[in-house]
Order: C-alpha cells, then sequence, then structure tokens
C-alpha cells in the first residue's frame, strides 16, 4: 500500500477572471423570445435572466470562496493524477471511512452538508472530485474506482463504504466490485442496468417504462455528452449564460422543487455550482464520463456478496423497485424515502446521512 501525502488546497481565483465573468455577463447577446410558456422548450429566460444580474452584480464570489476554504481541502497526487477532495475528519471516529461521489452537473460542493452530518455521526469522510471536474486532472488510463481505492487505501482507509449516485453510483458499483477485501459496502442512489430483464414485475416493468420515458422527453443532454461533447464545450466555455442555462435546467427537473428551483436552491448555492465550473473552465471536461462510457466501455462489473443499500428518491430521474436492483446486487437495505431528488445530498442531507450512517453501523459488527 502506497501512502500519499497530500497537501492543503486553497482556491484563489484571480481577480482579472473574476472581472471578465461580469463582462461577458454583462454583454450577454440573448436569443430571440419564442411564444412558448416558460421551461417546456428549455430553460426559462425569466429565472435565468434574473440569475445573470445576480451573477454579474451582488453575487460575492470572495465570501463564497473563503467558506470554500475553510473546508478541509486536498489535493493528491495519486500515480500521476492529481485527484482534489475534501477530507472531513470526525471529532471521535467510531464508524466506517466513508467515501461519498457525486453525479453530474453536481461537484464537491455539493456534498458538503452530507460529509458533515456523517463526520458527526463519527465517520471519517473523504469526498473527492471527479476526474475532469473542477480540481481534479482529467480522466487518464486508470479508472476512476481504481482511483477511489488508491485515494482511501493511502489515506490509510484499509476498510471503508462507498457512496454514489448518477455517475457516482457507477463508480461506487465498480469500486464495490473490484475490492471486496476493502469496501465493506456500497450505498446507492442509483443501480446499473439488470443483464436479466426475464419475469419482470409490474413494478420493474414501470421502471424500465419509466427509464424509456425520460430519455424520449429529457435525455437530449445525454446523448449530446456522449457523441458529441466537444462541439457542445465550445460554447458553454465561452458563455457563463449558457453554462449556467445547462445545468440550471437540471436543477429544476431532477429535484423535488415542484417547478421552482428557488424552493430547493437558494441563487447563491446554483451559482457557486456554475462558477465553480466557469473559473475551472471544467464544463466540458465534465462531459468525459458520457463519452468515455460510450467510446471506451469497460468490462461489466460482477457485483459478488458486496453487501448493497439502495437509497430510494421520489423525484430522482429514476426510482429502482428493490426487486430490480436484486438482479445485479446483494440488497441488505431499501429505503424509499418521501422527499427528494437527483440532488439527495444537497435536498435531504440529514435523511440521506441517517440513512448510510445505519447502513455503515451494520457493517462494522
Amino acid at each position: 500500500m502506497t501512502t500519499l501525502q497530500p497537501v492543503e488546497f486553497i482556491i484563489a481565483v484571480p481577480d482579472g477572471e473574476i472581472t471578465d465573468l461580469r463582462n461577458r455577463l454583462s454583454s450577454t447577446r440573448w436569443p430571440r423570445a419564442w411564444p412558448d410558456p416558460a421551461w417546456t422548450a428549455g430553460t426559462d429566460v425569466g429565472v435565468l435572466a434574473r440569475l445573470v444580474d445576480y451573477w454579474a452584480d451582488g453575487f460575492d464570489w470572495r465570501g463564497h470562496e473563503r467558506r470554500l476554504n475553510a473546508e478541509p481541502q486536498r489535493i493528491a497526487t495519486v500515480g500521476s493524477q492529481k485527484v482534489h477532495f475534501l477530507d472531513v475528519r470526525a471529532d471521535d471516529p467510531t464508524g466506517l471511512p466513508l467515501i461519498l461521489t457525486n453525479g453530474w452537473p453536481s461537484t464537491f460542493a455539493e456534498m458538503i452538508p452530507l460529509a458533515h452530518r456523517l463526520a458527526a455521526l463519527g465517520h471519517d469522510v473523504v469526498v473527492p472530485s471527479l476526474p475532469g471536474f473542477t480540481f481534479s486532472d482529467q480522466p487518464t488510463e486508470v479508472p476512476t474506482h481504481e482511483l477511489w481505492h488508491r485515494l482511501m487505501t493511502g489515506l490509510g482507509h484499509r476498510r471503508y463504504v462507498a457512496h454514489g449516485g448518477d455517475l457516482g453510483a457507477g463508480v461506487t458499483s465498480r469500486l464495490g466490485a473490484s475490492h471486496p477485501e476493502a469496501v465493506a459496502g456500497i450505498h446507492l442512489m442509483a443501480v446499473m442496468a439488470a443483464a436479466d430483464h426475464g419475469d419482470l414485475s409490474a413494478a420493474e416493468e414501470a421502471y424500465l417504462s419509466g427509464i424509456e420515458a425520460w430519455k424520449r422527453d429529457g435525455g437530449a443532454y445525454q446523448h449530446q455528452q456522449q457523441t458529441r461533447p466537444l462541439t457542445l464545450a465550445y460554447g458553454l466555455s465561452d458563455s457563463p449564460v449558457g453554462l449556467l442555462a445547462w445545468i440550471l435546467e437540471k436543477y429544476r427537473a431532477w429535484s423535488d422543487c415542484g417547478g421552482d428551483v428557488s424552493s430547493r436552491w437558494s441563487d447563491d448555492e446554483i451559482l457557486v455550482q456554475a462558477s465553480l465550473y466557469w473559473f475551472t473552465n471544467t464544463i466540458g471536461t465534465s462531459f468525459r464520463p458520457y463519452f468515455d462510457h460510450l467510446a471506451h466501455p469497460l468490462p461489466r462489473p460482477v457485483m459478488g456478496d458486496v453487501p448493497t443499500a439502495v437509497a430510494a428518491f421520489p423525484y430522482d430521474i429514476a426510482v429502482p423497485p428493490r426487486e430490480y436492483a436484486e438482479r445485479t446486487y446483494r440488497v441488505v437495505r431499501y429505503t424509499r424515502f418521501d422527499r427528494g431528488g437527483h440532488f439527495a445530498p444537497h435536498e435531504e442531507p440529514e435523511s440521506l446521512a441517517r440513512d448510510l450512517h445505519e447502513f455503515a453501523t451494520t457493517l462494522a459488527a
């Protein structure tokens, strides 16, 4: 086992980049208006324009930068790759260590409320930034789940629990399958497609039909990011308004907000996410997992006997029934929540922390 020597990481955006962002926002060329009602054809111009005005004049990036820098941010060189992560330590580490992996279009910042709640429950928590997201290097030939294992063992965590949603659920699944000697269990907000679709229950048929409907009605972003991500990246890397519009639509559509994104997200919370992508110029590289999954697919993992918990939030993209998850995983815990969606670490951090802690506690026995 290689011991890592992580170093403290401080975010320090140059003044000139903040000025450039504000100038770009102030000189936005808006598209000609459509007659369609708000959100039916894409991001609503009224909500977007309000956020853009605030981003250009009033949004205090320096204040948010100081808040983020108060978190235990680190950079570690894992092999040849730099990985940015939060290293949140418990005052009294009585539980198994945890590694939390976000999805898209999230960042490490979205996981902070969950990480601190878990630390208060006795867990050391590692929150790495996915390769190509914010401050981590782009992906290399080393799969992300292998980077995560090297990171955890290099930090001295010989046995740990892994959690993930969306892209993070795939990373977490592969991590558990590849290293059952170290991964005590995995906690998922999404599951892999089953290899066997025979003799489906009514709930499973409804689940799969829902996925197909979602692909038809809301999956265009995924197809673009899988097939022609660079074409999209040019525009979003040059226009902060384009970047914000691209991710804002997802924060509304995939959260338990009832159509009003401000009921779950403050303007500042949304703009912190957009600013992290903008200042690091990583919105384009955040598409890499989509493209790489299609262009360079990894072999399907065999999950074996790794204990698995599924946390099902009602407003996520898809909510797998237990019997469907059991086609692939050894499900030992299944929790269906009444609230929350794709961004549950932000939307429902208290409930999610409790579920993850209770699962990890059973594994520590």
